[in-house]
């Protein structure tokens, strides 16, 4: 089934819905964008786990019908398919094996950490955060100082998907484990440069990472007044 313009299923607390997004907006491309209501249980309905039997967001349904999942390969097809250059995501193959990899760090390592507190201070009933999370948090902290050590951006001195990726999970962790910007100097810049870049950061990124947020620190303090 075909649609005049690309669909994206989301929800903005969602630091992988948010990176679709904000690629889509540096590259000028138009999304019907479609929230899930994960309260009323949206992403187990039977329509949805048609589109992803994972039943997770986002979910990108390009105009030929064709469904694709995972944040990091929607933001890559976006580019390939719809952008006017390769910049975001160069077919330069030693540049895109690298952002390849700080995709991986930004799934396989950040968000990891995400996933963590959410575990267990949303379901997990703990009210505080737990030394395993901070420990991994710290720990991701050190590798993207370490990343940009070697150049502005993640990758060298060109903004790419990889960048937006890990920005979306990192403005959310900072909400909860604030990055010591004096012990991540590197850190602390590359935040501020990534801000002034990206279309509309207050309006999608920082709202969707409050509503996060918001959610994991209500959650903390029901936990301990149990």
């Amino acid at each position: 089934m075909s649609s005049s313009k690309p669909t994206l299923y989301y929800a903005l607390f969602s630091p992988p819905a948010r990176a679709c997004i904000l690629t889509a907006k540096l590259i000028g491309l138009d999304l019907d964008l479609k929230p899930v209501d994960f309260a009323k249980k949206e992403h187990l309905s039977e329509e949805f786990i048609k589109l992803n039997p994972q039943h997770q967001i986002p979910v990108f349904v390009d105009t030929d019908g064709e469904v694709y999942v995972d944040s990091h390969a929607i933001v890559c097809f976006l580019v390939a398919k719809y952008a006017q250059n390769d910049q975001l995501y160069p077919q330069d193959l030693k540049k895109r094996a690298h952002i390849d990899h700080r995709m991986h760090y930004e799934s396989g390592v950040l968000f990891q950490v995400i996933k963590d507190i959410v575990a267990r201070n949303i379901y997990g009933g703990e009210g505080e955060f737990n030394q395993r999370s901070l420990t991994l948090c710290h720990n991701a902290y050190a590798d993207l100082e370490h990343f940009l050590e070697n150049g502005t951006f993640v990758v060298g001195n060109e903004l790419s998907v990889a960048d937006v990726s890990i920005h979306t999970s990192l403005v959310t962790l900072d909400l909860l484990i604030p990055v010591e910007r004096e012990k991540y100097p590197q850190i602390k810049a590359w935040l501020e440069r990534i801000e002034k870049l990206l279309p509309e950061n207050e309006e999608i990124n920082l709202q969707g990472a409050r509503a996060l947020q918001t959610r994991i620190q209500n959650c903390m303090a029901e936990n301990r007044a149990k």
